[in-house]
């Protein structure tokens, strides 16, 4: 038959263990001391080597392409995924690389993108995508600069030759409409000074209605030119990718805190020390 020991005989056991572990506590304070010590000197070491993670973003607004008739243009270097496709590739890194003189691969894996859809709501599947072209590295310079250059880059690689010879032909268009206009504008007022010195009537009602004409053309054309400004406004500012905002500039996203560091090492060296010293008095009691 099993015996039951009575509850307090337990207690009195326990009793003694706790009794026992706080004279090895006071005992070998030096122990608990020292792993204190130790685990704020580690911890500090580690807040000293961890280092600091620096981020740097630019926004970029891509390319839209539009046809003569006003419909856009598909285009895949400036989707989303071209452009992350583009930013990410071996090339552009190497290309950044040599224009920022960071190494490849630091870059390598440090650099991402994000669409961001503008507007709320039942706008936002109207609005358009910007991409976040953002880069994180340990030094802040080589972030920023990073970050910058892959701007850049996108920008001038992902500008569509149509869209440059429509930037093209709207501009000889429109210095072609200017000198026209220019041309007119001579000629109107040289009509009208005619029209001020002739006294014959047939003359003045051919010279009146050669001055309408060229009125009429001048109104025709600047209409044109109005028009081709705008088409070329458009084409500059909306078909062409730009980056939004100010260079980018970059900022600490993460690092080891010293002082948490310090406590968090000290507090572990504590709790061992404690340990520590409890299994030193046990050992000695025993030999």
């Amino acid at each position: 038959m099993t015996m039951v020991r009575p509850a307090p005989e337990l207690d009195a056991e326990r009793e003694v263990d706790l009794s026992r572990w706080r004279t090895s506590l006071v005992a070998r304070w030096w122990v608990i001391a020292a792993g204190l010590v130790a685990g704020a000197v580690i911890g500090g070491l580690i807040s000293l080597t961890g280092g600091s993670v620096w981020q740097a973003s630019v926004l970029l607004s891509p390319a839209q392409a539009f046809s003569p008739s006003g419909a856009p243009v598909l285009n895949y270097n400036s989707s989303p995924r071209g452009i992350n496709d583009l930013v990410t590739s071996e090339g552009t890194l190497a290309q950044v690389a040599a224009q920022t003189k960071i190494p490849v691969s630091q870059l390598r894996g440090n650099v991402s993108t994000q669409s961001i859809q503008t507007g709320a709501g039942t706008v936002a599947a109207r609005g358009a995508v910007l991409i976040k072209i953002t880069v994180q590295l340990h030094q802040e310079k080589n972030a920023a600069d990073a970050a910058n250059a892959l701007g850049e880059v996108v920008t001038t690689e992902t500008t569509s030759p149509y869209v440059k010879r429509s930037i093209g032909v709207l501009e000889t268009s429109i210095s072609g409409n200017k000198r026209q206009l220019t041309s007119l504008a001579k000629l109107y007022a040289q009509l009208n000074a005619s029209i001020a010195k002739t006294t014959d009537p047939t003359l003045k009602l051919i010279l009146v209605t050669t001055a309408n004409n060229v009125a009429l053309r001048q109104s025709t054309i600047s209409n044109d030119l109005a028009l081709e400004q705008q088409q070329l406004a458009l084409a500059t500012s909306i078909e062409n990718p730009q980056l939004i905002g100010p260079p980018a500039r970059a900022t600490k996203t993460t690092a080891v805190s010293r002082r948490n560091a310090v406590l968090v090492g000290g507090l572990i060296g504590l709790i061992l020390g404690a340990i520590a010293a409890i299994a030193i008095d046990a050992r000695s009691a025993r030999v």
